[in-house]
């Protein structure tokens, strides 16, 4: 009998318990299982745009580099109608803003500043990648002075950037300020892109010095001619 009543008690107990409890382990286990295949659904998602993405991309290069990257007007066509899909349909994808830099690049080819700025602008505004967008800023500053907008060009290319892009930005600002007939600034602007060369891009060297020499100042010549013509007096007067 009492075991009986034991077995009656826990009974009871559990029961108590499953009212207090039981709703809130179902909604966990709910929750869980929702997450769960939820998450196996946004992989899913993920992978199927990643893969369409790339498609698309692979078109549009195979588009651009035909005839050895000069796409006649059909192709050409093709290329801009698949990257306008990326565009559209993959906007922060990374193919979408490779395939604007790239049309940007042909556009500036062809001298088509205009298209070319409206490319790299829409990587500014729509692009995740720091890289592009640094890269798509470096780019619209060269088109907006081509485009007779220097001051416009150089406020781009303000502030710090990441050492792998300093050089680059100094040397596109100096080319910049050149153009604006300011060598002595211009001459500043390649002596710190020569400063900040990473060991990756050594390669460049030859050509910073060559535009710094171009825009020495003046007045560096004539401070060395002067120097040796400070000397002489002083040897007169131990002679005698």
């Amino acid at each position: 009998m009492a075991d009986h009543l034991t077995e009656e008690e826990q009974l009871e107990s559990l029961k108590r318990w499953w009212a207090e409890n039981g709703r809130g382990i179902v909604t966990g286990v709910v929750l869980a299982l929702a997450g769960y295949f939820g998450f196996q659904w946004w992989q899913g998602a993920e992978r199927d745009q990643v893969e369409a993405s790339s498609d698309l991309y692979q078109g549009f290069v195979e588009a651009v580099s035909a005839n050895e990257g000069q796409p006649d007007n059909k192709q050409l066509t093709t290329a801009k109608s698949l990257a306008q899909q990326l565009k559209e349909e993959y906007a922060s994808r990374i193919y979408a803003s490779q395939a604007a830099l790239r049309l940007a690049a042909l556009a500036a080819g062809d001298n088509d500043l205009e298209s070319a700025e409206k490319e790299l602008q829409w990587v500014l505004d729509n692009s995740k990648e720091e890289s592009l967008k640094l890269l798509a800023t470096r780019r619209l500053a060269s088109v907006l002075a081509a485009r007779g907008k220097p001051d416009e060009a150089l406020k781009l290319l303000e502030g710090d950037v990441p050492a792998a892009f300093a050089a680059l930005f100094a040397e596109t600002r100096g080319d910049i300020l050149l153009q604006k007939g300011d060598e002595s600034a211009a001459h500043e602007a390649y002596q710190q892109a020569l400063a900040k060369l990473t060991a990756e891009q050594a390669g460049g060297a030859q050509l910073l010095r060559l535009k710094a020499e171009g825009v020495a100042p003046a007045k560096t010549e004539a401070s060395a001619a002067e120097e040796p013509a400070q000397e002489e007096p002083a040897q007169e007067s131990d002679e005698q």
